[in-house]
Parts: C-alpha cells; structure tokens; sequence
C-alpha cells in the first residue's frame, strides 16, 4: 500500500522534472527579455528632466533648488526697477523676508529623503495655511496711505494684470518643486503654495499700485488660485 501510494508522487516529480528541464530555455529567454525591458525603461526615465534630477542626492538636488530660486530673484530684481523708496517699509522689508523663509521650508519639505519617515499631513497643511495667510496679511501692509489715495482710480484695473503675472511667475517655482520631489505626501500642495508664495514675493517688491484692495486681489489670489486650482487638479485628475 505504501509502495503503491508513491508510486503517483515519484511520477510526478519526474513529470514537473521533465517539464521544468523542458521550460528553461524558454524562461530564460522570457527572463532576458524582461530584464531588458526594464533596463530601457530605467534608462528612458534617467535621461528625462525628472529622472535626472530625482537620482540626485537630496544635497544635490537642494543645491540645484536654492540654485535657481536665487537666480530668479537676483534677475528679477535687478531686472525690473523695485517699488519707490517711500513704500519700502519695516512691513515691506518683513514680507519679503516670511516669503524667503517659506520658499525654504517648502523646498526642505519637497526634497525630504524618502528613507526617512514621511512628515506627518498637518505638517504640510499647516504650511500651505501660513503661506496663505502670509500673502493675505502682507495686502494689509500696503504702500503709505497718502500713496495709495493717488493711486486708487487705478488698483482695480491692475489687480488681474498683476495676477496673471503672479501666476505666470509661479509656473517655474512649481515645476522644479515637482521635478525634484521623489514622491512626498502633499508635495504637490507644498509646491503650489510655494509658487503663490514666489509670485507675491516678486509681485510686492515690484507692484508700483498701492492699496489693500489691489493687493488682496492681485496678489494674495494668485497664492489661493495655485493652493485651490492645483488641488482640484489633483483630486479629480487620476495621475499617470
């Protein structure tokens, strides 16, 4: 009985023997192939923008960040003739400088090392929020009252002149942050308040309209349309 009861399973082990012996060449091939597949797809991704700047370290790829934030803003500043001596106040000069330390801090929170935990949500939320608020608040801190009553006829019509720069200015601030972000939670959200942050920076240093009014709705708008607009992006548009 014992005989007869292994009989089945010595032939079956010859069986899968024969069949395995039988299959290799063509696993093999299949195998070969496969590996190649991948390889060009590797190599394919290495030599796009993204891959390039992904397969930096996170030294490196801050580096380039920080690189071409200051390139940006020295050109813009030299570029484009600043706000009058009399609007460049202790609130002017605080402004910019919360802009400066929040395009950081995003840039940290972007290129942070996937081996490391990721941030908790509230973390990135709460950034996104003071970017906001930052950019709100700074529209309270606008060019000297006497300034601004001469300039008020004009404040409305340049609001959507000014925010359609402050888009088009953040639209690079926005890419790179997500040409180096390997995958972060919210890097998108982080990278959208940074470019609304990047385009009040540039829009209050060189904005010549005063008013709490123009400033609320052509500066601080340009960081509420980037957080809401690139959210709803997001959210409904599945990711390839």
């Amino acid at each position: 009985m014992t005989s007869g009861s292994n009989k089945p399973e010595a032939g079956l082990g010859e069986r899968l023997r024969e069949l395995d012996a039988q299959g290799m060449p063509g696993n093999a091939e299949r195998m070969d192939r496969m590996f190649g597949n991948l390889k060009a797809e590797c190599e394919k991704s290495d030599r796009s923008i993204a891959g390039f700047l992904r397969s930096r370290s996170t030294t490196a790829r801050r580096m380039i960040v920080l690189a071409v934030f200051a390139t940006l803003a020295v050109v813009g500043w030299f570029a484009f003739p600043l706000i009058s001596d009399q609007a460049r106040t202790i609130q002017w000069t605080i402004s910019l400088a919360t802009f400066c330390i929040l395009l950081v801090i995003a840039m940290f929170m972007v290129t942070r090392p996937v081996h490391l935990p990721a941030l908790p949500h509230w973390q990135s939320v709460c950034l996104v929020c003071i970017a906001l608020g930052a950019t709100v608040l700074a529209a309270f801190w606008p060019h000297p009252a006497a300034q601004a009553a001469t300039h008020e006829h004009v404040g409305s019509v340049m609001a959507g002149a000014c925010m359609g720069v402050g888009l088009l200015l953040g639209v690079p601030v926005y890419a790179l942050l997500r040409l180096v972000d390997r995958g972060n939670p919210l890097g998108s959200l982080v990278a959208a308040a940074a470019a609304g942050v990047a385009g009040n920076f540039v829009l209050k240093a060189h904005c010549p309209v005063p008013g709490t009014s123009h400033e609320l709705l052509g500066h601080a708008s340009v960081a509420v349309l980037f957080v809401v607009g690139l959210g709803l992006v997001h959210r409904f548009v599945p990711a390839k």
